[in-house]
């Protein structure tokens, strides 16, 4: 009875990296459904990355300290790269494309109502702008006149 009760045990492990495995890969959809919608350069990708591995990082000891007492053992790894194996074949597609479509529709319905409201106070602000800086250019010019004049 003892040893079921390890294997049981064992199985749990198992099964808690496998889903460990799969929600550190939906983690990395998020972070590339956001690059996605808000394409970005490379030093911030680098940024989004290291961050992400050190939150990886974090997890996988984690589960490994409270599962199986920090003790590091190869299916506990194989349960991770199966978990995130199945995410990324069955589900990671069909979510990255489906939320970068809702989001970037989301963003567009926001863009128009932002423009709309936006659009009239910006051409105002840019005339006004215009003023002034020709009323600067006329006083610095008579200012340089006026020095010029000593």
């Amino acid at each position: 009875m003892a040893v079921s009760t390890s294997i049981y045990q064992e199985l749990l492990f198992l099964g808690s990296s496998v889903l460990v495995g799969m929600g550190l890969f939906f983690l990395y959809d998020i972070l590339r459904i956001f690059r996605r919608i808000l394409p970005h350069g490379n030093i911030w990708i680098g940024v989004e990355d290291f961050l992400y591995w050190i939150i990886f990082t974090g997890v996988v000891f984690v589960l490994l300290y409270r599962e199986n007492d920090g003790m590091v053992r190869g299916f506990a790894f194989g349960g991770l790269l199966v978990g995130m194996a199945c995410y990324y074949l069955l589900l990671s597609r069909l979510i990255v494309h489906c939320q970068v479509w809702i989001w970037k529709k989301i963003l567009g319905i926001i863009g128009k109502v932002l423009g709309f409201f936006v659009r009239p106070v910006w051409k105002t602000l840019k005339k006004v702008g215009a003023f002034c800086g020709k009323r600067l250019k006329k006083f610095v010019r008579a200012v340089k006149i006026g020095l010029c004049k000593l």
